[in-house]
């Protein structure tokens, strides 16, 4: 058995030991120690869907992931952007300690009655959420400003046609570009795709891996915006002549839910 997965269960049995459920809160003792728990496996790179459901059991529902939040394919801007924000705050430390309440917030605005565009939203701790355009993570960094998108240690996401880790290393740039790990090693350069470290390897081995890595429920979501024909065909990288700067929100989504896999995969390797 690896070291951290020893530790967390450890913390595991410390925390649970001798714990009701009576008083469900996010606020208790018990669900402060749940989730201090739960970051640690998520920053070693652990399966966390044990780990989300003991969330819940101390936390209560506020906060539980689930995958009923409407597709943000044909839903409101707003939905489509928190969906987006979603998925670059859970690439980077800080972002996965306030992804429950991007998530939460995710929920309302996609599953809610439809109410048009909102003008500001705000966040629970009083912290802007949307103000005209531009969107702010909980910590207050600018996820979006124009067609430019963040990460929560305010690094660039995208702009324009070009993808980037938060580490700042060039995933991909231009339409027809070819991926890459946020090490720098080439990912995919024509029909031929590589491991972190080289290894030539197929579009469905990495993916394969990838969902063993972020677990059954986050990998379902993104396989949601990946295209099957695509995976079939052992390339993820297809080149539509119909896309234009302005990308459809399904190449969008897909492109980032590649550079989500390839970014675990790479931290996995390190």
């Amino acid at each position: 058995m690896k070291y951290p997965m020893r530790v967390l269960l450890s913390l595991l049995t410390l925390c649970t030991i001798g714990l009701g459920t009576d008083n469900v809160s996010a606020q208790s003792n018990q669900c402060m120690k749940i989730r201090a728990v739960r970051r640690l496996a998520i920053s070693e790179n652990l399966d966390s869907d044990n780990l989300a459901t003991l969330e819940y059991k101390y936390c209560g529902q506020s906060n539980r992931r689930s995958s009923s939040i409407q597709s943000p394919r044909n839903s409101s801007q707003d939905c489509f952007d928190l969906t987006v924000m979603a998925k670059l705050a859970s690439m980077t430390e800080e972002g996965t300690s306030f992804l429950g309440t991007i998530e939460s917030l995710q929920q309302v605005i996609c599953n809610g009655p439809s109410q048009g565009q909102r003008s500001s939203l705000e966040w629970p701790n009083g912290e802007t959420a949307k103000s005209g355009s531009k969107w702010k993570y909980p910590n207050g960094t600018t996820a979006k400003f124009g067609s430019k998108w963040k990460y929560t240690n305010g690094t660039t996401a995208k702009v324009g046609s070009q993808w980037k880790y938060p580490n700042g290393k060039t995933a991909k740039f231009g339409s027809s570009g070819s991926w890459k790990y946020p090490n720098g090693q080439t990912a995919q350069l024509g029909s031929r795709w590589y491991t972190p470290k080289g290894r030539t390897t197929s579009v469905d081995s990495l993916l394969s891996q990838g969902c063993s890595i972020v677990g059954t429920t986050e990998c379902d979501r993104i396989l949601t915006h990946i295209n099957r024909s695509d995976r079939n065909s052992y390339s993820l990288n297809r080149y539509d002549p119909n896309r234009y700067e302005t990308e459809s929100r399904d190449n969008f989504l897909r492109d980032l839910s590649i550079m989500q896999i390839l970014d675990r995969l790479t931290r996995v390797a390190d």
